[in-house]
């Protein structure tokens, strides 16, 4: 039951993290901007950052009963207390965002959560991490922007044709330019920690990561498809185009629930060299 509590809150954890942070991604872009949107977030990256902490310092005392004891909390602490201070900052600034326009204080937001991910984890556990956290929180950065894409992309029915042809549009830019970066940090990051070539095919750990690699490669897929097809149909036949940019972000939306769940069961059962 631990095991499963703790694949269900790093799931939790990673949707709340990166939905934050793209949100906000999305917000300092001109792309989209929902303050209400933020205050919720920010409750959404608050909680699943704090029930991570409970589940950690359960299975550090081997039952559920263990979460609220003080018990060598200080050994939790240590181990994911940096990353969880980063979480909650991050938190912090999404509440600031609800009461405030200011783009400045989005991008802080989602760097202090960005920031959150190279600083717990494998990559910074390695015996000489170099830049592997830092590489860990640029593809959180960007990973974060594109998982907002089928919430804040979604063409509603109210909204004018050019509002949706905007914003896709816009969508479109920053990607063509932070694409190379995602896919180049992804894959040195799996060579990197999962040891290799050799490591990351015979360990479960790396075939689950080349899992993940493969949805992301079709979720970047899609993109292009948007990009070169479904963008220049809102632009000509915007019934259509609504409808075909609908099931891509559908689609988005269940390859990036899939992206999750491996990269939770990576890292909640399994670990490098294993």
């Amino acid at each position: 039951m631990l095991e499963a509590a703790a694949l269900a809150a790093k799931l939790l954890l990673y949707a709340a993290m990166l939905g934050g942070a793209g949100a906000s991604l999305h917000h300092a872009f001109g792309i989209a901007s929902n303050r209400r949107l933020f205050l919720w977030l920010g409750g959404a990256v608050a909680a699943a950052a704090l029930l991570r902490v409970l589940v950690v310092h359960a299975q550090m005392g081997g039952s559920f009963a263990a979460a609220f004891s003080t018990d060598q909390f200080q050994w939790t602490w240590m181990g994911i207390g940096n990353q969880t201070t980063a979480f909650l900052a991050g938190a912090g600034l999404l509440f600031i965002s609800s009461l405030s326009a200011s783009r400045t204080v989005a991008i802080a937001a989602a760097l202090a959560i960005a920031g959150g991910f190279g600083l717990a984890g494998h990559s910074a556990g390695l015996e000489a991490p170099g830049v592997a956290p830092y590489a860990v929180m640029l593809h959180a950065l960007i990973a974060a922007f594109w998982f907002a894409a089928p919430w804040t992309l979604w063409p509603r029915n109210a909204e004018p044709d050019d509002d949706a042809l905007r914003r896709t549009r816009m969508f479109s830019r920053v990607a063509v330019v932070i694409v190379p970066p995602l896919f180049i940090s992804g894959v040195w990051l799996l060579w990197r920690i999962g040891g290799g070539v050799d490591g990351v095919i015979s360990s479960l750990y790396g075939r689950l990561l080349l899992g993940k690699l493969a949805l992301a490669c079709a979720i970047l897929g899609l993109g292009a498809l948007n990009m070169s097809v479904v963008t220049k149909r809102l632009a000509t036949a915007p019934a259509s185009g609504r409808k075909a940019l609908r099931t891509t972000l559908r689609i988005d939306a269940v390859l990036f629930f899939g992206v999750l769940l491996l990269i939770a069961s990576a890292t909640s059962f399994t670990g490098p060299n294993e």
